[in-house]
């Protein structure tokens, strides 16, 4: 680890272990974890949340952002104060000039990595992925980052994703109401031709005997973010087997430039509703899926992607929507002897934000149907 007189500002992969989330966040924890188990992980190194703090510190604007986060907590039900609180607390962020020892640390390491590499810039909250909570999408991600200032620069906007309208409605819906800290995971950038997640439990149904893996094209931030309709593959364990497959409609992929940025490509008809893995490339995802649920002995939720033939593992976390109890649908959805009912399964699918409500359903075919919906301009009626 690499230290200045009194803090610990920047650990490599492989110094880290799940016990190091209060410094490094979740994201760089299971990170080192699966480094250590010898798991396929892109190397890489953590900017650590001391460095965070070390920055607000020297900066004088600690004190002020740990004020004005629980203000902003507090009006959380008015999104326009929200709104204009949590904007205030990201422009004090992004003015910050990073400390020359926490800049000198970070462009080291990153200087190991290789000369002008392209990085994966993520953010890792100490609180993120932990058991019961999750950021998944909250905090800032940066693909194909390259050069000594895009780096420090998408590390202070990492910083300053601390402070989004959604992160701090959701800590509030948690009683989270500790100073906030941040860790940046730095990673060699994987240029992935295939990319996705995969849950080591199916997250609709609780059934742990399933796997759910969703694939598309390009960078997996198209499926993260929803961006696209991926492929969905389910998966029993047992095998492991393939038991069914939907193929989605892809629009567009994202592809990693080698002058440092990212590129929305549109896809032809038939590229786009192709399917995006063979089924002995499923299996190898579903394998490797396995391998990482075993290590840690609970179901994962985890990001991997293909590039040039090769499987990378690029994230994991617990998953932590499986509040209720578990249930393994028969054919007709009256579920297995002994246990829960649940009655006639009428959608599937995989939430979009914690929580649950009763109430009329819509389906929006597209976003057009959201738009004439909002505007009261659609057809449909409960």
């Amino acid at each position: 680890m690499l230290h200045d007189a009194t803090t610990t500002l920047v650990s490599r992969f492989e110094e880290v272990r799940l016990g190091d989330a209060g410094s490094v966040g979740g994201k760089g924890a299971n990170l080192g974890e699966m480094t250590a188990a010898g798991l396929p992980i892109p190397p890489g190194f953590v900017v650590t949340a001391e460095a965070y703090l070390h920055a607000i510190d020297g900066a004088g604007v600690r004190q002020r952002l740990l004020d004005g986060f629980r203000a902003a907590a507090n009006v959380v039900d008015d999104p326009a104060a929200l709104a204009s609180a949590a904007a205030d607390l990201r422009e004090t962020v992004e003015g910050l000039a990073v400390p020359d020892d926490v800049r000198r640390a970070i462009l080291d390491e990153y200087h190991r990595l290789g000369d002008r590499i392209a990085v994966a810039v993520r953010s890792s909250a100490t609180s993120e992925d932990a058991e019961g909570t999750s950021f998944a999408g909250m905090h800032e991600t940066y693909n194909n980052v390259v050069g000594d200032d895009e780096v420090i620069e998408r590390i202070r906007d990492c910083w300053a994703s601390l402070y989004g309208d959604r992160v701090i409605a959701y800590r509030a819906s948690q009683r989270m109401d500790e100073e906030p800290e941040l860790a940046v995971v730095i990673q060699t950038q994987i240029v992935s031709d295939r990319s996705g997640v995969m849950f080591t439990v199916d997250p609709s149904t609780g059934a742990r005997d399933h796997m759910v893996i969703e694939a598309a094209l390009g960078l997996g931030e198209v499926v993260v973010s929803g961006a696209v309709e991926p492929d969905t593959y389910i998966v029993g364990k047992d095998g492991p087997r393939l038991v069914s497959i939907r193929v989605g409609r892809q629009t567009h992929r994202l592809a990693a430039i080698d002058d440092g940025t990212v590129r929305r490509e549109e896809l032809e008809p038939a590229l786009a509703d192709a399917r995006v893995l063979t089924d002995d490339e499923v299996l190898e995802v579903a394998a490797l899926g396995l391998r990482v649920e075993a290590h840690y002995g609970e179901p994962q939720d985890t990001e991997w992607a293909y590039s040039h033939g090769r499987l990378w593992m690029l994230q994991s976390r617990p998953v932590t929507t499986l509040g209720g109890p578990t249930v393994t649908p028969s054919g007709d959805g009256a579920g297995e002897p002994g246990k829960a009912p649940v009655g006639t399964v009428l959608l599937r699918g995989l939430a979009a934000a914690p929580g649950r409500v009763s109430g009329r359903v819509r389906i929006l075919q597209g976003p057009e149907d959201g738009a004439a919906l909002q505007a009261g301009r659609s057809s449909w009626r409960p």
